[in-house]
């Protein structure tokens, strides 16, 4: 499904985590395929990065992955500059809880779309 999985995701958490809020922009050009970095959100022009390889065909469990990521970039653009900042540099696990917490709440509903939108 590529760019529409990514949609699909972003629709997601527009409906059911308006809280995180959407970024102004999305880049799929700027993080290597071959590296280790899915996600990054940039406050400075309010961009979230993700890995080009999400642009591929992508498994329930690659789409979650995509989700999770997602998620866990908009969790630090909800978050105060200041802590943005400070997570830049070390562990977040207060992120990776929250994100695993929310990924298992929404993604159900991803999935149920994703495949009912092949079926149709």
């Amino acid at each position: 499904m590529t760019q529409r999985d990514i949609d699909l995701a972003l629709d997601i958490v527009r409906e059911a985590l308006p809280h995180l809020g959407i970024p102004r922009h999305l880049c799929t050009r700027k993080l290597s395929p071959a590296g280790r970095v899915l996600g990054q959100y940039r406050w400075h022009s309010d961009t979230l990065r993700l890995n080009p390889r999400y642009l591929a065909r992508l498994s329930d469990d690659d789409a979650l992955d995509l989700l999770d990521t997602m998620i866990h970039e908009l969790l630090h653009k909800a978050s105060p500059l200041w802590k943005q900042l400070r997570d830049s540099f070390r562990p977040h696990p207060d992120i990776w809880l929250s994100c695993e917490r929310l990924v298992a709440e929404v993604g159900p509903l991803y999935l149920a779309r994703r495949r009912a939108e092949v079926e149709a």
